[in-house]
């Protein structure tokens, strides 16, 4: 079945959250747009000098003024008032290496983040000095998140390593979180889980149908299905099953990215990724199946539509002992807030993107 769906994919290159990293691929819970102005160092992701694709790189450095995007992961705003500075920035933050770092702040963090090392006259300062300049990293923002950048220090002189949190700002009618970004260090955004609009309301909101006397409880972010019907995953995504034989049940959790995931080639994603997805896993006599077929049953995911946002679904197989790439768009349709697809029939990774 996966090569019918891949004749019918047609993929649109352009930036991804996953990135291009210079041997794996990085990429964030949500990728902001990027906003560059002209110039070759400062093309808007999508396409080099010549109008041809160019992917943003994941290690650049910045002798000028501007914003840039860095490795589909964040942007960098960067202003210099005086000479001999520059910024060298990598969206390659290895996620082993950040969780290391003790976190007690609000939501939970969204791996990978965006590092930078600010320099003057060649060595390395920290913070840069507001006399000599300003820089704003800013992430993709989700409007069902309460969204705060934090930042840690890459030499903490002589104390431990923490997260701290930054004053955030939400930009771009709130597709965007902003903050400062003077240190030298890893930035990267955490996001608590809030509930929609209207999902105070019991059944309003098929993300949160159990809302109670004014609060919401969401959903188990992880189920176990073994009959028909329409599921709500952590307040994430819906996931909808008919059963056609006997002997079939699903397992569906919320998922966040891993080390694994920076793997999968995300070059030819069309759009934005908007985390966290959904894992879906089949199972056909108490084993997994990596694939259903139609005569087995259909299945149906669907997501919280981004506004203003064309979305698509993609997946990646994820059958808990093989990874099978690359990103595969599924044909995706957007009707009253949510935007679903179906063909649901791999055990895998399930995200939405917004372009």
């Amino acid at each position: 079945m996966k090569k019918y769906i891949l004749l019918l994919v047609v993929f649109i290159l352009v930036l991804s959250a996953a990135g291009i990293a210079r041997s794996n691929p990085a990429w964030a819970s949500m990728l902001p747009v990027s906003m560059q102005p002209g110039g070759a160092a400062q093309l808007a992701a999508g396409e080099n000098s010549n109008g041809v694709y160019a992917p943003p790189a994941a290690l650049i450095t910045i002798t000028g003024n501007g914003i840039y995007n860095v490795g589909g992961v964040c942007t960098i705003e960067v202003e210099f008032k005086v000479a001999d500075l520059k910024l060298i920035a990598d969206a390659e933050v290895p996620i082993i290496e950040s969780q290391k770092v003790p976190f007690s702040g609000i939501g939970d963090l969204l791996y990978p983040g965006c590092h930078f090392v600010h320099y003057k006259q060649n060595a390395i300062v920290s913070p840069m000095s507001t006399e000599d300049g300003s820089a704003k990293v800013c992430f993709g923002a989700s409007p069902d998140m309460l969204m705060t950048i934090y930042y840690y220090l890459d030499n903490p002189g002589g104390g431990s390593r923490v997260w701290i949190p930054l004053a955030s700002t939400l930009e771009d009618n709130g597709r965007l979180v902003c903050a400062p970004a003077l240190y030298t260090g890893v930035y990267m955004p955490a996001g608590k889980l809030l509930p929609r609009p209207g999902s105070e309301q019991p059944g309003h909101n098929p993300l949160f149908p159990n809302g109670v006397g004014g609060s919401v409880l969401p959903p188990p972010s992880k189920i176990t299905i073994t009959g028909s019907g329409t599921y709500a995953v952590g307040g994430i995504c819906l996931i909808t099953a008919k059963y056609k034989i006997a002997g079939l049940f699903d397992t569906v959790e919320v998922f966040y990215p891993s080390e694994d995931t920076l793997k999968v080639p995300s070059q030819d994603v069309e759009g934005v990724f908007y985390f966290p997805g959904c894992h879906v896993l089949h199972y056909r006599d108490q084993k997994i199946k990596d694939e259903m077929t139609r005569p087995e049953g259909d299945w149906r995911i669907c997501f919280a539509a981004i506004p203003d946002k064309t979305m698509t679904i993609y997946y990646y197989e994820d059958n808990l002992t093989d990874i099978i790439p690359p990103w595969i768009a599924l044909e995706t349709t957007t009707e009253n807030g949510m935007a679903c697809a179906d063909l649901v029939y791999f055990s895998a990774i399930y995200t939405p993107t917004g372009k």
